[in-house]
This record gives C-alpha cells, sequence and structure tokens, in this order.
C-alpha cells in the first residue's frame, strides 16, 4: 500500500480544494466553451439568465430566442444556451 505524504499547512489543503472546485466549476460542456464568455459579458444584471434585451449586442442568438428558450419562461438559462450550442445552432456575431 501507497502512503501519501501528510498535508501539514491547512491552509495548503484549503487553497488546493479551493482550486480544484473552481476548476472543476468551470469546465466547460463539449462544444460550447467558445461562447462560454459571451454568457458573462450579455447577462448584464447577473442574474444568471438572458433576456431579449441583454441579447440586443447579439442579432443572431436574439433571432432565434424563442428556439432556444425550450420552456418559454421568457428568459435563456444557462442550459438551454448550452443545450442550443451543443445541437450545433450558434452563428458568430462580429
Amino acid at each position: 500500500m501507497m502512503k501519501l505524504p501528510r498535508i501539514r499547512n491547512p491552509l495548503f489543503a484549503v487553497s488546493l480544494a479551493a482550486v480544484s472546485l473552481a476548476a472543476f466549476a468551470q469546465t466547460p460542456r463539449p462544444n460550447s466553451g467558445e461562447l462560454a464568455p459571451e454568457w458573462t459579458r450579455t447577462d448584464t444584471d447577473r442574474d444568471g439568465f438572458l433576456t431579449k434585451e441583454e441579447l440586443v449586442p447579439f442579432p443572431s442568438v436574439l433571432k432565434q430566442f424563442e428556439v432556444i428558450d425550450t420552456d418559454r419562461d421568457g428568459k435563456i438559462s444557462q442550459a438551454e444556451y448550452a443545450d442550443w450550442v451543443d445541437a450545433g445552432k450558434p452563428a458568430r456575431d462580429d
């Protein structure tokens, strides 16, 4: 049985755990990584959803709003957006 070294500095252990969790939380879904930064720029009120008003700078996404908003609640969740991206639907806005 292999013995692992003992971590003697609790701050190091906490830092290591925090970095590991942050890396895991930011792992993009396949095919959606290139559009992930767009989400944070677009969600101006930081509520976790995109509205039609927030999508004005992204007309190709705005045109597909009803298609992306699968639960028809008038806003796009990150899961709805990622599903749309994973399906290969987005066009780039330049």
